[in-house]
């Protein structure tokens, strides 16, 4: 008979319409070389029943804890706090559904988290992204070893913003009370940044998981949608002084010129609604770039052609 080593990780695994990719994610936590405490399933007001026919069908021959719950649709954020309120590990691993766990990744983020100081709040890793099951693209991240660089939060080869990268002290956690549930975008970030005012973070260009990459994002097909959850986002970072001003600036101007990018490229009957935004881009910060200048003059042409007709 083998010893099964079982660690002090909840994981907890949110789906919402999208069970299917339960049958993926749940043994990927189940394999792992170092089992969770349990598994927590949240599923977030899905329009049928599946998430919890898988999860029966795999917690009914696991040796280890598995809890679901469903609850009224409420969004990423609202789930995630009833999983933290379910979870009795002393860490916290959160999962989306489609998102897979490499075979030894909680033994080895659990045994550097204990072996750091109790004011550090979270071991992250990077990422396999895997997309439409065929190109891979192994991520690099920035390594830290105490305050979070918050400027580096989300930026490419920085510091992820995403949540599924993070091994948590649950303690923190529920220190900070858990996701501010008024977010719809930008949440993980948000998060992220209310721990790393009080707490230390640590972090290892070593890959943990894979996220299997969709292209059904309704963010992506509403450039609108994006453009206002960040927006949304902004303002609290602003209000509540989680990131410098300097910086929230920069992040405004990238929001408005993603949006006129967006709509120039996917819906280019509208691109005469996004010059009042491209202005106001160029008002927050000057143009920095050739491509910047470009699309400054670009701007410029388009306005006087809608002026002429």
């Amino acid at each position: 008979m083998s010893f099964i080593k079982t660690g002090k990780t909840s994981v907890i695994i949110t789906t919402y319409n999208d069970a299917k990719f339960l049958e993926r994610s749940i043994p990927s936590v189940l394999n792992q070389t170092l089992k969770p405490l349990e598994i927590i399933i949240i599923d977030d007001g899905s329009q049928n029943n599946d998430a919890e026919k898988i999860f029966k069908t795999f917690s009914l021959d696991s040796d280890i804890t598995m809890l679901y719950e469903k609850k009224k649709n409420g969004g990423p954020s609202s789930a995630r706090n009833v999983g933290i309120k379910l979870a009795k590990g002393e860490f916290i691993l959160f999962l989306d559904a489609d998102d897979e766990l490499l075979k030894n990744s909680l033994e080895w983020r659990e045994e550097i988290l204990e072996s750091l100081d109790q004011n550090y709040a979270s071991i992250y890793c990077s990422k396999i992204k895997l997309i439409d099951n065929k190109r891979k693209i192994k991520e690099k991240i920035y390594e830290t070893d105490g305050k979070l660089d918050v400027c580096l939060v989300g930026r490419d080869n920085g510091i992820p913003g995403q949540i599924t990268h993070h091994l948590f002290r649950s303690d923190i956690v529920n220190e900070v009370n858990g996701y501010n549930e008024s977010l719809k975008f930008n949440e993980d970030f948000e998060f992220l940044l209310r721990i790393a005012k009080k707490r230390l973070f640590f972090g290892v260009n070593r890959v943990g998981f894979i996220q299997h990459m969709r292209n059904d994002s309704w963010s992506k097909s509403d450039p609108y949608y994006a453009y206002n959850g960040v927006e949304n986002f902004l303002n609290i970072a602003s209000n509540k002084k989680l990131l410098p001003q300097i910086e929230i600036k920069l992040r405004r101007k990238e929001n408005r010129l993603s949006l006129a990018k967006k709509v120039i490229l996917f819906q280019r009957t509208k691109s005469k609604e996004v010059i009042p935004y491209i202005d106001e881009a160029f008002d927050i910060i000057k143009p920095q770039n050739i491509k910047e200048h470009a699309l400054f003059y670009l701007n410029k042409i388009l306005k006087k052609l809608c002026l002429d007709k």
